[in-house]
């Protein structure tokens, strides 16, 4: 259930931008073209939206990301390439938490474009993480307390998601409200279909302990029933310490784990010193796909699920 339609929204209020995000937004202004009149200008932060935006909104659209492909948000720092985006935008789709990093660009650049916040619009409270991530609990890393916001993992967490957006789209485009609705049903049908079809996959796999890089994977975990008993770097970009190594290693050996998981947006030295040290297998997950990887929300799942068969069985 998602929460009333006023709380779906925020406006950042005009802030004093600091030198550099000034910068920003000079450059934003010399590099952002004329806007187009014949479709909404929508910018996402990260990669999984992009494909889920386009697929709502079709040719009423144009869709830019701000996060690159291989990047992490963990560690990304906006350019004035991307200041431009978010400088013409007519709504701003991000994550929540992971994407904190938006929040002074938009006040700096975009201080008066709707924003679409999706972890603030979609119901988490019967699906909070579990196990070793349950740090997310208490922890304020990704400023957003209380719940891990790594949601599109879950593409059912993902059809709620889509909801929210498509009616942000119908909010500032009621003329076009049929044709995003048409596309909020097909759309709904492929993702319910997207997770049967996971179910299926990882069903030789249930129940087997799973060992990720970092936090990003437990509503996957729990969805498709994965044991998701500790992840490798409980702070992501800065490596673990020795006794958190070491204790990782005994745990992957006592559990009986087949392999743990690196992932492609971060750097897997600590994850191939656990495999070595623990006489595993190390394997590659991707959880924001994007060129070269999956440009598709359902191939970037497809993909890591045959990752995760393939590396557990």
């Amino acid at each position: 259930m998602r929460t009333c339609s006023h709380s779906l929204w925020r406006t950042p209020a005009k802030t004093a931008a600091v030198w550099r995000l000034s910068r920003l937004l000079a450059a934003a202004v010399l590099l952002a073209p004329a806007a187009s009149a014949a479709a909404l200008q929508v910018t996402v932060s990260l990669p999984p939206y992009a494909n889920i935006v386009e697929r709502i909104g079709g040719e009423h659209l144009t869709v830019s990301t701000l996060l690159p492909p291989g990047a992490s948000p963990h560690a990304f720092d906006p350019t004035p390439s991307q200041a431009a985006s978010l400088a013409r935008a007519d709504l701003i789709v991000m994550n929540g938490g992971i994407d904190a990093w938006l929040d002074r660009l938009v006040a700096a650049t975009a201080p008066d474009a709707p924003i679409l916040v999706i972890t603030q619009s979609i119901d988490l409270d019967t699906l909070a993480p579990r196990g070793a991530d349950a740090e997310h609990e208490t922890e304020q890393a990704h400023g957003h307390v209380g719940a891990n916001p790594h949601v599109w993992l879950d593409p059912l967490l993902m059809i709620q998601a889509a909801g929210a957006i498509a009616d942000a789209l119908k909010a500032i485009d009621p003329a076009n409200s049929a044709a995003y609705a048409a596309g909020l049903e097909q759309l709904t049908t492929d993702l319910r279909a997207l997770d049967a079809e996971l179910t299926s996959t990882l069903a030789p796999v249930a129940g087997a302990p799973f060992v990720p890089f970092h936090d990003a994977w437990p509503y996957f975990a729990r969805r498709y029933d994965l044991d998701l008993v500790l992840t490798l770097e409980p702070f992501p970009g800065r490596e673990p310490s020795p006794s958190y190594v070491a204790e990782a290693v005994a745990t992957v050996r006592a559990v009986g784990a087949k392999a743990i998981f690196d992932e492609r947006q971060l750097n897997p030295r600590s994850a191939q010193v656990v495999a070595e040290s623990a006489g595993v297998a190390l394997a590659t997950l991707d959880p924001l796909g994007g060129a070269p990887g999956p440009t598709s929300y359902e191939e970037l799942l497809r993909q890591n699920a045959a990752t995760i068969l393939g590396a557990l069985r």
